[in-house]
């Protein structure tokens, strides 16, 4: 009898160890299935086929997915694209795979919210270390992530059609066609589909709005921390950046064609793997290799880029209502990068990126020295004047681009604009943890994170000020993705976040209260849209025509 018991007692152990099955799903591929969370509120559907690549279409436009026989079993969650890390390279090249998870007791159709991972475009995936889908679950909306190529298999940009560039920002695209395509299967409302990113994230979903190639896949966009005109969004010179990976590979030509044959015969680890420093020229310059740039028309190669995004911007608007924002201290997120030499470098050059055009050199030089002074007073850029080093990179770099932009689009569309500045200091800031400047007040560049997401990465106990964040933040989010208002009349959020207009920006503050108010460091704001109404370089000058 007692041995009876015990098995009973163990059987029910381990039905509770196995996963329990999600309800089958018919789409145009196939029939899958997924398995029910660890909690039992929403179903799995995890590492679906969406497109497919191999080493024949390695920096092109991607296949489509795979069809099956019998039940695709969506469970795996350990596709990522390849990319490196402490380990070395990891991840295969056939990665392309998205996640859906669906609330179980929610009235269908439910609003669809699509994320794009970011990573500066050389590292992370859509899986749950990072983007647990528990928070914005409970909203009751259906949650999608999904993995897109990355670092020279996503971003090498030659000019021919071999290889045209953007084959990463062609992933997000045919991801959203999927979505379009297969998310009602799923219960959710494939016309009510809205896209959000954070940092390269964001300055992705930027690009799909500006792009022609999207029309009609997403209704709604929300940026975080990244826009594509910022400074460094494109490539401007992206064969001279894809020279310095064949020449760490041991040949020396600017050449596409032959690039072209070296980078199609390298294995994709050693690809990965080859990580060349690109040389700091008078301007300040991010040292990344791999990002978008703008693509030369070729015939029967579908562009995502045919201009610089100011330029898409300035010209027409795909009326997408969007929410932009940013963090209080962005520029905690590129202290660990500098060194002593490396911030000594940079005080000999000028102070702002080479996406500026001056009529001469002396206009050029005497502008940088006006800007140092500026943030700097009289002393060098260094670690003795940290503080004004953090606020130069946020400006530079993040808000400031972010509030030009919004301010671009809004004068072009008639759907409603929003902008936050998150400020909020609490347990779930993991960003400025790992950077080591936890002591810092304010928030980092993508601390937000936590409190939309319910990471594994990040699975301390949430104290009761963080939960009440993360109630505002995936309610305004969600809000926004169902109503395409954050804080509609019914709302139990304890604030009216109005939109922006041509005549007055108006921010929400996400910090310990929730409260309206100006535009943030109004005197930086002046001085950068002063600078860029007068300098900004809109000219596509990239080296496809040496």
């Amino acid at each position: 009898m007692k041995s009876g018991k015990r098995i009973v007692l163990f059987t029910l152990f381990a039905i509770n160890l196995v996963d329990q099955p999600a309800p089958e799903v018919k789409i145009e591929q196939g029939i899958l299935s997924g398995k029910v969370s660890a909690d039992g509120s929403y179903f799995e559907y995890i590492g679906i086929p969406y497109a497919s690549t191999n080493s024949s279409t390695r920096f092109k436009a991607p296949l489509p997915p795979v069809s099956w026989k019998g039940v695709y079993r969506a469970v795996d969650e350990h596709y990522q694209c390849p990319q490196p890390s402490l380990l070395g390279v990891i991840g295969m090249e056939d990665c392309l795979k998205i996640n859906v998870y669906v609330p179980v007791k929610a009235k269908k159709p439910l609003p669809v919210m699509v994320y794009i991972h970011g990573g500066t475009y050389i590292i992370g995936n859509g899986g749950k270390l990072l983007y647990g889908p528990d928070f914005l679950i409970h909203q009751d909306v259906i949650l999608v992530t999904f993995n897109y190529r990355l670092g020279a298999l996503g971003f090498i940009c030659l000019g021919i059609k071999e290889a045209p560039g953007n084959a990463g920002l062609k992933d997000q695209i045919a991801a959203l066609r999927w979505v379009k395509k297969n998310i009602a299967a799923f219960g959710g409302d494939s016309d009510n589909v809205t896209l959000f990113g954070l940092s390269a994230g964001a300055t992705s979903v930027s690009m799909l709005i500006a792009s022609n190639a999207t029309k009609g896949l997403f209704k709604r966009a929300i940026l975080q921390s990244g826009v594509s005109t910022s400074s460094w969004a494109v490539n401007r010179q992206p064969l001279f950046t894809a020279s310095l990976v064949a020449k760490e590979l041991g040949y020396d030509t600017e050449d596409p064609k032959i690039m072209f044959d070296i980078f199609s015969k390298t294995p994709y680890r050693d690809l990965i793997a080859a990580k060349p420093k690109k040389p700091i020229g008078k301007y300040f310059d991010f040292q990344l290799i791999h990002y978008p740039c703008v693509e030369k028309l070729i015939e029967g190669e579908e562009p995502v880029m045919t201009d610089l995004p100011y330029n898409l911007f300035s010209k027409h608007s795909n009326n997408i209502s969007v929410i932009y924002g940013t963090t209080s201290k962005e520029g905690v997120i590129l202290l660990p990068e500098e060194t002593e030499d490396t911030l000594k470098e940079r005080d000999s050059k000028y102070i702002f990126s080479p996406d500026l055009n001056f009529p001469s050199e002396d206009e050029a030089a005497n502008l940088s020295s006006a800007v140092k002074e500026y943030y700097f007073g009289p002393k060098n850029i260094s670690f003795k004047a940290q503080n004004a080093l953090l606020d130069l990179n946020t400006h530079l770099y993040f808000e400031m681009p972010t509030l030009l932009e919004s301010e671009i689009v809004i004068d072009k569309t008639s759907a409603p604009i929003y902008n936050y500045y998150f400020n909020y200091s609490g347990g779930r800031n993991f960003l400025k943890y790992i950077t080591g400047y936890s002591d810092e007040p304010g928030a980092c560049h993508g601390d937000e994170l936590m409190y939309l997401f319910k990471g594994n990465a990040w699975p301390f106990a949430i104290s009761k000020k963080d939960q009440t964040m993360i109630h505002w933040m995936t309610r305004l989010w969600t809000n926004f993705a169902r109503y395409g208002n954050p804080t509609p009349p019914t709302t139990d959020l304890p604030v009216h976040w109005s939109p922006s207009t041509k005549e007055n920006m108006t921010f929400l503050y996400i910090e310990d209260e929730l409260k309206m108010g100006p535009v943030p460091n109004p005197d930086p704001y002046r001085l950068w849209k002063n600078i860029y109404s007068k300098y900004r370089n809109t000219n596509i000058v990239n080296d496809f025509k040496r």
